[in-house]
């Protein structure tokens, strides 16, 4: 009997936990009115489920947190949400990802005046969850390429570029090959990967996709070839032409020799700023400088962002609170704790003046660069840019083809393949 009796009063206190708002297997993460469901990836269970219990004592509303794995949140959504199973609010990623899911018609679209947007978050975060001029989300945290560089070997970073290049070329030993040793490098940067090296197109003036009044992308409006792009592949060329920077080492050698303490500066991303100091490199963060154009004019380089935000699905039975928790989630408090579960850069205004990200030097490098940033164009047609560019730097920098002609085939593939897409 008494077994009995503990088996029922167990029953009850499940029961009673489930109706204060906790995580309950008998909610299925679905909407329902009057408690949330955010659906979140199982690295930032520990912190929503932290932001859930402060957001209902607060407010009064539960939040229940569930974690996706093996499909992306727009995937889930797609999946869950037409047929009445989707949750109200999801962690969801930037770029081609949010362009899909907003043509699926998966996501709200919110308000830029709402969500503060212009004065809540930095420059270079408050693109990231927008499609064709519209916002779908308010972002979290960022991530961007920039100039990392071992503060042991070069104690501080040049002002200019001219410096950074004079540097460079004093303090490199390339050697015989990658096996040499005493090999120093001055300066590295994955010329071969168009992501790394697009910052120096935007400084020449060159574009991927141009843009309408409203902001929305026009694939028909390519800047591949233009003549800013053309000089700016000339810029790269000359920097191997005259062993400013190797040629033949991958990206993934020049982490390692920057890791192993053999280079003094490398053009990465924020994404490998943990591995460099858990190798004990003492590391600084530098934008990088303007670029001269010649006859003395100078130009700015924009590099690509991106990372996450807070989407609320468009399926949502509890919208308007959906909209209340976005703000709360975005708080200084919990979005400086999400950069130090995921390394990415805090996406809001205030968070930047913290104690602990101002004790951070790295992170005022890559604030300075992502004021100088864009996310990548939200289109499907960016599907059918990556290749032809990429295959273009072989073209240029290994077999030595003329660029102009090489560019203005790479924009005919391009527009080729853009025609495949909507077949």
């Amino acid at each position: 009997m008494k077994k009995v009796l503990s088996v029922i009063l167990l029953a009850a206190m499940l029961c009673a936990i489930c109706l204060m708002g906790a995580g309950c297997s008998k909610n299925d993460g679905s909407s329902k009115k009057g408690q949330l469901s955010v659906w979140v990836g199982e690295d930032l269970e520990e912190l929503f489920t932290k932001m859930a219990k402060d957001y209902a004592q607060e407010t009064g509303v539960p939040v229940h947190v569930f974690t996706y794995t093996g499909l992306t949140a727009s995937d889930k959504l797609a999946l869950d949400g037409p047929f009445g199973k989707g949750g109200d609010i999801y962690v969801q990623g930037g770029g081609g990802d949010l362009a899909k899911a907003v043509e699926q018609g998966l996501f709200l679209e919110l308000s830029k005046e709402e969500t503060q947007l212009e004065t809540k978050y930095i420059g270079g975060s408050q693109q990231l969850m927008q499609y064709q001029g519209k916002l779908y989300g308010v972002p979290l945290g960022i991530e961007t390429t920039a100039l990392l560089y071992n503060k042991d070997l070069l104690p501080e970073f040049p002002e200019t570029w001219e410096d950074l290049i004079a540097f460079a070329r004093d303090y490199n030993n390339f050697g015989e090959g990658i096996k040499s040793k005493n090999q120093t490098f001055g300066l590295l940067i994955d010329y071969t990967n168009p992501y790394y090296t697009w910052a120096f197109n935007e400084a020449f003036g060159g574009y991927i996709f141009g843009q309408d009044e409203n902001g929305a992308y026009d694939p028909t409006d390519l800047g591949i070839a233009n003549d800013g792009s053309i000089a700016a592949c000339g810029f790269i060329k000359n920097l191997l032409d005259e062993k400013t920077i190797p040629a033949d080492m991958t990206i993934t050698l020049m982490q390692s020799k920057f890791q192993s303490g053999k280079a003094a500066v490398i053009l990465d991303g924020s994404w490998d700023l943990g591995n460099f100091r858990r190798a004990g490199i003492n590391v600084g963060v530098a934008p990088i400088p303007e670029i001269p154009l010649g006859n003395g004019e100078y130009g700015t380089p924009i590099t690509f962002c991106g990372g996450y935000g807070l989407a609320i699905s468009s399926f949502s039975l509890n919208q308007e609170e959906s909209k209340k928790f976005l703000e709360f989630a975005t708080r200084d408090e919990y979005i400086i704790e999400y950069y130090e579960i995921t390394g990415r850069i805090p996406s809001t205004v205030s968070s930047s003046t913290n104690e602990k990200i101002l004790a951070d030097d790295c992170l005022k490098g890559f604030y300075a660069q992502l004021e100088n940033s864009y996310p990548q164009p939200a289109i499907n047609e960016l599907n059918a840019v990556w290749d032809p560019l990429t295959a273009s730097t072989t073209s240029i920098y290994v077999n030595g083809e003329d660029i102009a002609a090489t560019m203005k085939k790479v924009a005919e593939d391009i527009k080729a393949n853009i025609e495949l897409l909507k077949k």
